[in-house]
């Protein structure tokens, strides 16, 4: 595996000391993100399209990337991508946003 996991239940209780540790990258559907995404997850890039759309990404490739998702299944699917695009520093939210408990936008 070629990223860490971050436990859902545990970053939404140090979310307001760890937001800025990451780069926070949504990677469900634009219905989902609009519905309620975290606050620092000002990327979007629905895991689908993420083959054709991680050079938007590529700028931050040296800094930890948090990946998001419902439940830590597509966000696994976009880490791997992006670890096949060379990032190193991948992160996947374990448990996804039904495990979130942190703040909701």
């Amino acid at each position: 595996m070629s990223w860490e996991q971050v436990e859902s239940r545990d970053l939404s209780k140090k979310y307001e000391e760890q937001k800025e540790d990451f780069l926070f990258v949504d990677v469900r559907t634009e219905e989902e993100y609009e519905a309620g995404h975290i606050p620092a997850a000002t990327y979007h890039i629905p895991h689908e399209e993420m083959v054709n759309r991680y050079t938007e990404l590529v700028e931050y490739q040296d800094k930890p990337i948090l990946l998001i998702c419902r439940s830590g299944v597509r966000s696994e699917i976009a880490a791997q991508i992006l670890a096949d695009k060379g990032f190193t520093r991948l992160y996947n939210l374990k448990g996804g946003m039904l495990e979130w408990s942190g703040p909701v936008k």
